[in-house]
């Protein structure tokens, strides 16, 4: 029996897919890689101007786009996106629930407000643009796909991410307890695990707490590289979940970069510092 390529049998329907934290980083790789295969791309956001950049790139890409703010914490802006998603180009049958933000800091250190924002963004989030996509996939009769990007932190803590490591721990379950749940549905659920990625979500932190926050694990006896993937390669992951040939399923991937022992320590701690690191803007995106 002569083996065949996965692509030779990948889904190609032409779909409406929906990335939230879309106006940079994975979010914006990911939107791209989905207008490259002629679909309609709504992205949403909190930065409209930003969003629109994302919007412009899919139409290049050869996609059609469809951009509106989005704030995943509050359930009414969920409902405004998917209304005026579905009035304005359909429903989806793709939903990636990419928005994240996560901050560096000890648990004794971190604020109240801190803590809240990460557990409603990555995980609250999360479940009101599932809640709302589902329901109209199953009362549609839609054979869709969910897609939630996790982070290799849940397999070895991160010291400094205790709680951003615990909400995609909380996602992981529930992903895994949506794939029983919607089983018979033709939704199909995926998480993407990613390790280090070139994106903004680390614009914002300082790099004397980066660097503090990786001796911290060699405190710990923890080695790592620190080598970032390029967020175009966490988009072609999602890529691959969401067309894999219907009657299969990508329940679990990992994306991490590979390893090199070349640099110095100085070199390798001030290029993991910066990586990811090119323009200032606040954080909308999973990194």
């Amino acid at each position: 029996m002569t083996a065949t390529a996965w692509g030779e049998h990948t889904d190609t329907t032409t779909r409406v897919a929906v990335v939230t934290g879309a106006s940079a980083g994975v979010g914006k790789a990911i939107a791209v890689a989905f207008g490259a295969l002629g679909w309609t791309v709504a992205v949403g956001a909190r930065r409209l101007d930003r969003l629109r950049e994302t919007a412009d790139e899919v139409e290049a890409s050869g996609g059609t786009a469809f951009a509106h703010s989005l704030d995943v914490t509050d359930d009414k802006s969920v409902e405004s996106f998917f209304v005026a998603l579905e009035a304005g180009v359909g429903p989806a049958s793709v939903l990636v629930n990419n928005a994240g933000v996560g901050y560096l800091g000890a648990i004794a250190e971190t604020t109240t407000e801190r803590l809240r924002t990460q557990i409603n963004t990555n995980l609250l989030g999360a479940l009101l643009c599932t809640r709302r996509a589902t329901a109209s996939m199953i009362e549609r009769g839609i054979a869709g796909d969910v897609v939630f990007i996790s982070s290799d932190s849940i397999q070895k803590p991160y010291p400094h991410m205790l709680t951003y490591g615990a909400t995609k721990a909380a996602i992981e379950y529930v992903a895994a307890g949506l794939d029983v749940e919607l089983g018979g549905t033709g939704i199909r659920i995926s998480t993407i695990r990613l390790g280090p990625t070139v994106s903004e979500f680390n614009t914002n932190w300082p790099a004397e707490d980066m660097i503090a926050f990786m001796h911290a694990w060699e405190r710990l006896g923890l080695k790592e590289d620190f080598n970032y993937i390029p967020a175009e390669s966490a988009a072609a992951a999602v890529v691959a979940a969401v067309t894999a040939p219907r009657g299969t399923k990508v329940s679990l991937l990992s994306v991490r970069p590979e390893i090199t022992r070349n640099d110095d320590e100085r070199t390798r701690w001030a290029k993991a510092a910066t990586q990811g690191r090119t323009r200032a803007h606040g954080l909308d995106e999973e990194g």
